[in-house]
């Protein structure tokens, strides 16, 4: 049973992740199943006590929390909260700040780190809130909090997924990051190949493009194969040599066939399906060598080939499960 304190420090937390409009609590819905609600559909946690939630955020596994653990816990680092520095210097001076004020609260014995008794002894409720200074607590990178706070939640249907429906701000902002990207990545290879921004730009359009027609392709010959319990039918019309052919046997006595049915592409385990991925890239090498040159990669063998100096801005949009990062 998690403690009411615990509860409301989840609460705090929570509600500092910011995003759309109603991420708070529902008409009628109490702090406490708002934050159980959160937990369990945004980041996957039904159930946890302080030691495990110490243990989870003991990076180096040494049983302690360092300054640096205790930055990670409020992800003092991440993006988000650098984007709320004006430089560096004042960068440094909150990351300092932060870890010594929970020192301060939190290390009983002033080692200088913190130990699961000693976290046990204060808990949730007595670790501080920095929200206004910009550390929300964001463990993972930008592509994953995306997924955790935006994606899952607003476009996990297929009819959330369709083109129209990346409308939010959210959406906006996220893929125009893609497209700044992908520009600069554009006037790299540009430069690489001597040929104008436009031309490369028009490259990956086309990598594009054949990578959703192989995509159709395959799809369509996996909805071509006969299904489970289902026969292909011989073509009509007598055997010429009928009355050469013992009849056949008995229902009754005839053996069962053994069928061997293939996983189509698209349905397979991406550890079979990718399993030899990486020793395939490394044998055609670097990415620019060959015939193929600096042509955007369509193939997964091509994507993992080193040097590649970007990725594929449509993978971005078709991640539908945690396990995909």
């Amino acid at each position: 049973m998690i403690s009411p304190a615990i509860l409301f420090y989840l609460f705090l937390v929570v509600s500092a992740h910011g995003g759309h409009e109603g991420q708070g609590p529902k008409a009628g819905e109490t702090i406490q199943q708002y934050a159980l609600r959160h937990m369990s559909k945004e980041h996957h946690i039904d159930a946890f006590d302080l030691a495990s939630f110490h243990q989870l955020h003991d990076l180096n596994r040494n049983g302690y929390w360092e300054r640096d653990e205790i930055e990670a816990i409020y992800g003092v680092h991440h993006v988000y909260s650098q984007k709320k520095s004006k430089d560096e210097v004042e960068h440094q001076k909150k990351a300092d700040y932060i870890s010594s004020e929970v020192l301060r609260l939190l290390d009983a014995d002033k080692d200088e780190k913190v130990s699961v008794a000693e976290f046990e002894k204060v808990g949730l409720d007595g670790l501080p809130n920095f929200d206004h200074m910009g550390a929300e607590g964001h463990h993972y990178d930008v592509e994953s909090e995306f997924f955790l706070h935006h994606e899952e939640e607003f476009h996990s249907t297929p009819e959330t997924q369709t083109d129209e429906s990346y409308n939010h701000p959210e959406d906006i902002e996220h893929f125009a990051m893609h497209e700044e990207i992908e520009r600069k990545e554009a006037e790299k290879e540009a430069k690489y190949q001597g040929i104008s921004v436009e031309e490369a730009l028009a490259q990956h359009e086309q990598a594009e493009k054949v990578y959703e027609e192989r995509l159709a392709k395959e799809a369509e010959a996996a909805a071509a194969e006969p299904q489970d319990g289902q026969a292909q039918q011989p073509l009509g019309g007598e055997h010429p040599h009928a009355e050469q052919l013992s009849p056949p046997a008995p229902l009754s006595d005839a053996p069962n066939p053994k069928v061997t049915r293939v996983t189509p592409p698209e349905k397979q385990d991406p550890a079979v399906k990718f399993r030899d991925a990486k020793a395939q890239a490394e044998a055609k090498g670097a990415w620019g060598v060959g015939n193929d040159g600096y042509a955007p990669p369509t193939e997964p063998v091509d994507k993992m080939r080193k040097n590649l100096p970007y990725k594929n801005k449509m993978q971005y949009k078709f991640r539908r499960s945690w396990g995909d990062f």
